[in-house]
């Protein structure tokens, strides 16, 4: 039996296993090189990779293990979205135990507990019958849009001091951003998404995981586009909450670019 609505979820989040290791040459290069501080901080703060089925979107917001989240429900008669959810995420507490112990004798690292919230554009958001403004997804001749969901995210702004004062980065840090749309088709329903090259990105239908994308892989260099991307630090931080950009998402200002979008058929879940 087709069912009548359909729960779609992305979540965002750094991924540990796919970070390069910090150890000996990334700790000495720490003391003259920028990239190797931001690159410190992201190991450090690197998040586990989510579930391959959930079952509940609350345990993952508890947790607090996620860099963005987007959920909504589509009701298939009405064509509406009866419930959604946007969530910027959060920058997890330094783990030292992914860093060369070397590091605290060159670069203490102070206790932090805290989880410190991400910051959302005002341009996030969901809609219905049309691909969301700034979404960078292509339609196929007889796709007809149920709903489509952006976010666009960045750190906030005691993550971005962090990275400013301490890691001595040039550049505040990047917009990066997660998208989906679901369509309807001749062959029925269908699930199209994309996101930006880092962090990386899943995309779950009904609880179940769809499709990921993973990060794109990092280099200690100052021309890495994933470091290097980002308002420049003599100017201050633009405000997410009065972001106007237009445009897709990878194009805009201080964006990381698009991964691979991918085009990939709902297939029938049973509850």
């Amino acid at each position: 039996m087709d069912p009548t609505s359909l729960r779609l979820l992305s979540i965002s989040w750094i991924d540990a296993r796919s970070l390069p290791k910090v150890g000996f040459q990334t700790v000495a290069g720490a003391l003259t090189k920028w990239p190797n501080r931001v690159l410190m901080g992201l190991v450090g703060t690197a998040n586990p990779r989510p579930a391959q089925t959930i079952a509940d979107r609350a345990t993952v917001v508890r947790g607090k293990q996620f860099r963005a989240l987007v959920e909504c429900t589509v009701d298939l008669r009405s064509k509406n979205v009866t419930q959604s959810v946007i969530d910027p995420g959060y920058t997890p507490p330094f783990d030292k135990s992914q860093i060369d112990t070397i590091l605290r004798s060159v670069a203490p690292i102070p206790d932090d507990p805290d989880f410190y919230p991400g910051e959302s554009s005002a341009t996030s958001g969901i809609v219905t019958g049309k691909l969301h403004p700034s979404s960078t997804l292509k339609l196929g001749r007889d796709y007809s849009v149920l709903a489509s969901a952006m976010i666009k995210f960045r750190a906030g702004a005691h993550t971005d001091a962090v990275g400013i004062k301490e890691a001595k980065s040039p550049v505040h840090v990047p917009w990066v951003w997660c998208e989906f749309a679901l369509i309807h088709c001749s062959t029925g329903y269908r699930l199209l998404g994309n996101g930006s090259t880092f962090p990386s990105h899943a995309w779950y239908v009904d609880g179940y995981q769809l499709t990921q994308s993973l990060q794109a892989e990092i280099s200690c260099s100052e021309h890495d586009s994933t470091l290097n991307t980002g308002q420049p630090k003599s100017q201050p931080q633009a405000s997410a909450k009065s972001d106007k950009s237009t445009g897709p998402a990878d194009s805009q200002l201080f964006a990381i670019g698009a991964g691979q979008p991918f085009d990939l058929p709902i297939p029938a879940i049973r509850r």
